[in-house]
């Protein structure tokens, strides 16, 4: 009996369906089966051609229906959506299997075409292939000189295997080939013998869970939020090009030409520089023309009303948001956001968050609110509110409490930092009294606050330069020996970290260097395999690191060993170089990662349905006549695996329960 199902669909209207929550749009019933190639195993690819009325072949139908055999396809959830909603056959999750995601916890894109590359697959996608996707899936519009001949002819229409015989047969080969290239980039990719462990395989289960959930939309806020930042955008637009003459006063080229021409002293107009420039100009004074057209960009807000466009436009049929969430997007296994890109919400305004209920009624009912804050500064603030709990529910979110420090303690075995976690102390402020020498109890508010971006920003080797651009994030400005003392302070007072930092590095060096394993502060660093090296971490996955070897680097002015690897993202492929800061940083944000997510399994298990996680979140869900509260969920977060304990962590989270989402 077959073991493995391969299959690839195509379907007629998925792209201008797309919008409509995703791979989930073949529920609507316009959207209809062209065609299906599919293979048993390592068999020939075979075609069923729904296009001609052929029934479904019966050994395929009979495979679907099959739990013993396991459907694979990439990116499977627009194949197992066909054959639910397309082909009447409902097939359970625990049947499918996606090699994409491999690729994913393997840190190898997870485009079937990137990936086929990056592992030598030569059974590649053809190239050309999505211009028939688009040529005949979806409709297109009639010429005018048709319309003119026959005005009974339809205005939309769809290219077929008889207008068009020959891109047809080329269709047809692009989806078999599809079953060839998703199947041989598999079996390559575990040549590689990098296995997903049973709790990883458990993670993207999850993961699907909650994309499949999705988060219900308050649509009224939404439409009444967008109305009001369009239509201030449109009067400040207005304004800016009646001071600067600009034809295109929103391109971002054109205004910072016309504003360095003025002597605006940064590359960026981003909300941080533009803050500077308007409190600290230093010799250079802003004339007032340059003031107010800055003060006017600021108020502008940058775009991050304009999500909501994207919310409407991603919603789907029944009100919600869905697929937003990508499986192991970082290379450190932390979830990345898709579509709407609910990881990188604009932070809102202290003074608005204050009286957020008030802003976001008012919002919701559509009135104009009289407030120093602009209208798009309201909308920005208050965007997290478009996501609310599902009617007849309340949300419930937990954010664990400084993750990425506590982690970094416990792996660097600083006591000092680990003895402040563990009593509750305020290590901001501790850090601050050991640099400047003061009692802690004399430590202010404003002192306080670099004492936490000191401890946020210098764990992973960072520069003083690096660290002085950091802290502007915060709107903490620095002066060059204010950030020399930070950098250097912190690694004085917490020695443990650098000597951390020496240790990983020499670990890598060492075992890709002898084609060894090296064992260091709990992790195993394997460099037996040439073709990539792992570190496996205490939950027992590893973090990948492809094509490693060893080079001699000559960048601080003398010669010293340094590993360097292929880097695979978004925007193709590079030569990466490793050093003990960055390993630090991937090995902590991996564990910190690994601890949210047992948080994430014992929050659904005790009867929470996960919505989403966002950085160190988990957004959850219950009736509002359930007995779970925020004291439930937080025991779950701050619970500690048994791989956790053996190292000695500590946990803390707090969180909040409200009828739609807020930072």
């Amino acid at each position: 009996m077959p073991k493995i199902l391969w299959t690839d669909y195509e379907t007629r209207s998925k792209l201008n369906l797309k919008k409509c929550g995703l791979d989930r749009y073949v529920k609507d019933p316009s959207t209809e089966i062209l065609m299906m190639a599919y293979a048993f195993d390592d068999e020939p690819v075979k075609m069923w051609a729904a296009w001609t009325g052929e029934a479904m072949p019966a050994e395929l139908s009979a495979a679907l229906l099959d739990p013993n055999i396991k459907k694979g396809a990439w990116n499977y959830n627009f194949e197992r959506d066909c054959t639910k909603y397309k082909a009447d056959i409902d097939t359970e999750q625990l049947n499918w299997f996606d090699p994409s995601v491999l690729c994913a916890y393997m840190s190898l894109p997870i485009g079937l075409d990137r990936a086929a590359r990056a592992l030598g697959v030569e059974h590649q996608k053809m190239g050309e292939g999505k211009k028939y996707v688009k040529m005949f899936s979806s409709p297109s519009k009639q010429k005018k000189t048709v319309l003119k001949k026959n005005p009974d002819a339809p205005e939309w229409y769809y290219k077929n295997w008889e207008t068009h015989p020959e891109e047809w047969a080329q269709f047809v080969e692009y989806c078999r080939q599809d079953v060839e290239a998703e199947r041989a980039v598999y079996h390559a990719a575990v040549a590689f013998n990098c296995p997903m462990t049973d709790e990883e395989f458990r993670a993207w289960q999850l993961d699907q869970r909650m994309n499949e959930t999705g988060v219900f939309i308050d649509q009224q806020y939404v439409i009444n939020a967008k109305k009001l930042a369009e239509a201030e955008s449109d009067q400040i637009l207005a304004e800016i090009k009646s001071h600067t003459g600009l034809d295109n006063p929103n391109s971002r080229d054109q205004l910072i030409e016309w504003c360095q021409e003025r002597k605006y002293p940064y590359d960026s107009l981003d909300k941080e520089h533009i803050e500077e420039a308007l409190k600290y100009s230093g010799h250079t004074q802003l004339s007032p023309l340059l003031r107010t057209v800055l003060e006017l960009k600021q108020k502008l807000g940058g775009s991050a009303y304009k999500k909501l466009e994207s919310i409407l436009e991603r919603m789907g049929f029944d009100g919600r948001l869905r697929d937003q969430f990508i499986y192991h997007g970082a290379h450190t296994g932390r979830w990345a956001g898709r579509g709407v890109q609910l990881q990188n919400l604009f932070k809102p305004n202290k003074d608005v968050s204050k009286f957020l209920d008030t802003y976001t009624r008012a919002i919701r009912s559509g009135k104009k609110i009289i407030s120093r804050n602009s209208q798009m500064a309201l909308v920005a603030s208050t965007i997290r509110s478009s996501f609310a709990a599902t009617p007849g529910h309340r949300l419930v979110v937990g954010d664990l409490a400084q993750i990425e420090s506590r982690v970094l303690a416990v792996l660097a075995q600083c006591q000092k930092m680990k003895d402040a976690y563990a009593s509750g102390r305020d290590l901001y402020k501790e850090c601050m009294s050991a640099q400047l020498g003061k009692p802690i109890d004399q430590i202010d508010s404003t002192e306080r606050a670099r004492g936490k971006i000191i401890i946020l920003g210098c764990g992973f080797q960072m520069g003083w330069e690096k660290f002085q651009a950091y802290a502007l994030t915060y709107s903490i400005k620095l002066t060059e020996q204010e950030a020399k003392d930070a950098v250097y302070g912190f690694r004085e007072t917490y020695h443990e970290i650098p000597a951390l930092w020496a240790a990983l590095n020499n670990a890598v060096i060492r075992a890709v260097k002898a084609g060894m394993c090296v064992f260091v502060n709990g992790l195993v660093v394997d460099g037996r395999d040439p073709r990539v090296m792992k570190i496996k971490l205490p939950s027992g996955r590893c973090l990948h690191y492809f094509e490693p070897r060893v080079i001699v680097d000559n960048k601080f002015g003398r010669p010293q060993d340094c590993v360097i690897y292929t880097q695979y993202d978004s925007k193709g492929s590079r030569q990466s170089s490793l050093y003990g800061g960055l390993l630090t940083e991937n090995v902590v944000q991996a564990i910190a990662r690994d601890l949210l997510l047992a948080g994430m399994f014992a929050a659904e298990k005790a009867g929470f349905t996960i919505l989403a996680t966002i950085h160190d979140e988990i957004v959850t869900e219950v009736p509002l006549d359930s007995p779970l509260g925020l004291e439930d969920l937080l025991a779950c977060m701050t619970k500690v695996p048994e791989w956790g304990a053996t190292m000695g962590f500590t946990l803390a989270a707090e969180g909040y329960t409200a009828p739609y989402y807020r930072k």
